[in-house]
């Protein structure tokens, strides 16, 4: 979708206003009719349809983004694919992010793969006194817009497409395009560098395990974004329930959105260092699979005993912390699919936070508050750490079902040691089952413009 800005909307055939005031003359009474009962209304003009809709609260980032979201939906329902969007005066720059992104997003589709492809949104002109002036923040908005985007598309993406080979060379494409340093460790090289975690949980499949480095260069020690990517997951020998298992290929979800994050944050002029480490496996049944009772040996020489299969993200994830530590991060981020226990605490409606330090905590908040996304932060203390002690082994990669969410962040804590650590498990709110404001059923891109706004904060 193409989104540029404007004083007039001359040739644009679809306009689209934020208060009812703005409509052409013979529509404003049906607006307002209209709008008492919705903020988002349809209304029929001479020249089609016209989109009218209350103003959302300028300062509520998430009130613009859903606004809009809800704005665009309305559009593509209408299978319109130009729209004029009248902004009044009032709005600054500083709510492009929202504006654009509510825009994009509520637009999406999962199209890739029907042969009938349904009517997009093709071109957005935002119509403002100041437009002339929005070149910059509108370049970075798109941007971000983009990228979320095509981690919607990497996660909506079938398993037999994304393996973590194919995932791997998308993710070459993405570095190459958008200027990031790319680096892959494959199976072997991940196998020298003691990365036992990582290349136990991916030795049931066929499809071999591998380390993906993407980075921001810079002065001074980095911040490391560690990004879960189970390309499938089975759950092993453990196996899940046939519903449970439907929807794991947005098991890699993490990686994507750190992926996407990454490219949003360099093309809006991100100058600190920043490292991404994305753990890319398939967990599948084969006689290489590994066990319940099995013990791996992680990248720094934590031994953890196997007490579930299924329980494979914080594995990997855990060689990669090993990694970011090795690469002397300054902090460690991590973003996962992780736990089914955090829709039981939150529904997909916060983003379960925790972590070790309260400074990269409130970062996080402070991120997501100003990106128009929820978190919520959960404690994390010393008994959680200790439901994770294992019995043959320092470690055990399952909890004993109690606060499952908490011990499995406490878990990776384990391999952040003393480097400030914080952990986003998005899992319920990574994939929507139902249409919603920002966008159809599936994959949501949550997470991408938080983790924007912390790398340029």
């Amino acid at each position: 979708m193409r989104i540029t800005a404007a004083t007039s909307a001359a040739g644009v055939p679809v306009h689209l206003v934020a208060a009812a005031g703005g409509l052409p003359a013979g529509l404003r009474s049906a607006g307002a009719r209209k709008l008492a009962l919705g903020p988002v209304a349809v209304l029929d003009g001479a020249d089609g349809p016209a989109i009218a809709a209350l103003a959302p609260a300028w300062g509520d980032p998430l009130a613009v983004r859903r606004r809009f979201g809800a704005i665009s939906r309305a559009a593509t329902a209408e299978r319109l694919d130009a729209l004029a969007v009248h902004l009044p005066e009032a709005v600054a720059a500083s709510s492009l992010d929202a504006v654009v992104g509510g825009l994009a997003m509520g637009a999406y589709l999962d199209d890739a793969r029907l042969g009938k492809k349904p009517t997009r949104i093709r071109a957005v002109t935002l119509v403002h006194p100041k437009a002339r002036t929005w070149r910059t923040a509108l370049a970075g908005a798109v941007a971000l817009a983009e990228t979320t985007a095509q981690a919607r598309d990497w996660v909506n993406a079938p398993a037999m497409e994304l393996g973590p080979q194919e995932f791997a060379d998308a993710l070459r494409r993405f570095a190459k395009a958008h200027g990031l340093r790319f680096r892959l460790h494959d199976a072997a090289a991940c196998r020298r560098m003691g990365l036992g975690c990582l290349v136990g949980t991916g030795q049931g499949s066929h499809r071999p395990p591998c380390l993906v480095e993407l980075a921001i260069p810079g002065k001074g020690r980095p911040l490391a974004l560690c990004g879960k990517g189970v390309c499938f997951d089975t759950g092993g020998l453990d196996l899940k329930p046939e519903k449970a298992m439907a929807l794991m290929r947005k098991d890699m979800a993490g990686a994507a959105t750190v992926a996407a994050a990454l490219a949003a944050a360099k093309a809006r002029g991100c100058r600190r260092p920043v490292t991404a480490f994305l753990p890319l496996v398939e967990n599948a049944i084969g006689p290489m699979a590994m066990r319940p009772g099995d013990v791996l040996t992680a990248g720094d020489g934590t031994t953890v005993e196997i007490g579930n299969t299924d329980a494979e993200g914080r594995l990997i994830l855990a060689d990669a912390i090993v990694r970011a530590r090795a690469a002397d991060a300054a902090a460690i981020v991590t973003v996962a699919t992780l736990t089914g226990a955090a829709l039981v605490a939150l529904g997909r409606i916060h983003v379960p936070l925790m972590g070790t330090d309260d400074h990269l905590l409130a970062a996080v908040e402070r991120a997501a508050a100003a990106a128009g996304e929820r978190v919520w932060r959960l404690p994390m203390v010393d008994e959680h750490r200790q439901a994770m002690k294992g019995t043959v082994a320092d470690l055990r990669n399952d909890g004993d079902g109690e606060a499952g969410c908490i011990t499995a962040g406490a878990f990776m804590a384990h391999f952040a040691r003393d480097t400030p650590f914080a952990h986003l498990d998005i899992s319920p709110a990574s994939w929507i089952p139902k249409g919603h404001d920002l966008g159809p059923a599936g994959a949501t891109g949550v997470m991408v413009a938080t983790l924007v706004r912390l790398l340029e904060s």
